[in-house]
């Protein structure tokens, strides 16, 4: 075991250190999404290009993940959906725990699962995903965010943000999520 594998998880402490915010959108269709982060000393995080043929999302920067199944909980439609999408082995995967829920204005109330994965890990995109990307921690938080308020279904005020990256944009639910880890100060 290594100096940087005995030290405990500053991800792990971050998320004990905070209170969850649920969302509670019954007619709202359920779903869950893997916010991996890479074990190594400036984490990456993983996404995806969605394909421009997908029914929904389609063409976007997300994390893996999707609808959950009949009487799935949380994490294993999480680890589902990053096994179908990108090939990562649910036993490759430390869950930390749930991020706050999100939503997506076509009716998906997500439920974001922290967790950690090995570095340098061979990813095995299938045809929902077109490219696999890891960008570092510190490089998204050095983008200035781009910020948006709209209305919640529910009549709240929400705070949207974007991230342009390397010809990407990093929007929608996607950058909602990736702001909260970027603005934890965790290194």
């Amino acid at each position: 075991m290594s100096e940087a594998d005995a030290r405990p998880d500053p991800w792990r402490a971050w998320l004990r250190g905070r209170e969850r915010r649920a969302l509670h959108f019954p007619e709202f269709r359920r779903a869950a999404v893997l916010v991996a982060l890479t074990r190594e000393a400036e984490p990456r995080v993983l996404l995806t290009v969605r394909a421009s043929n997908l029914s929904t999302h389609a063409g976007q920067i997300a994390f893996p993940g999707g609808r959950l199944d009949e009487g799935e909980e949380v994490v294993r439609a999480a680890l589902r959906e990053a096994w179908e999408e990108v090939g990562l082995r649910p036993d490759d995967v430390e869950v930390i725990g749930e991020l706050d829920d999100a939503f997506t204005p076509i009716g998906f109330h997500v439920t974001p699962i922290l967790a950690r994965i090995p570095p340098r890990y061979e990813f095995h995109p299938n045809e929902e995903v077109v490219q696999v990307l890891l960008p570092s921690v510190n490089e998204l938080r050095a983008l200035k965010a781009i910020r948006e308020v709209r209305a919640t279904p529910n009549g709240e005020r929400h705070v949207l943000y974007r991230y342009p990256w390397r010809g990407h944009d990093i929007w929608g639910m996607t950058a909602r999520i990736l702001h909260d880890l970027l603005e934890s100060g965790v290194t």
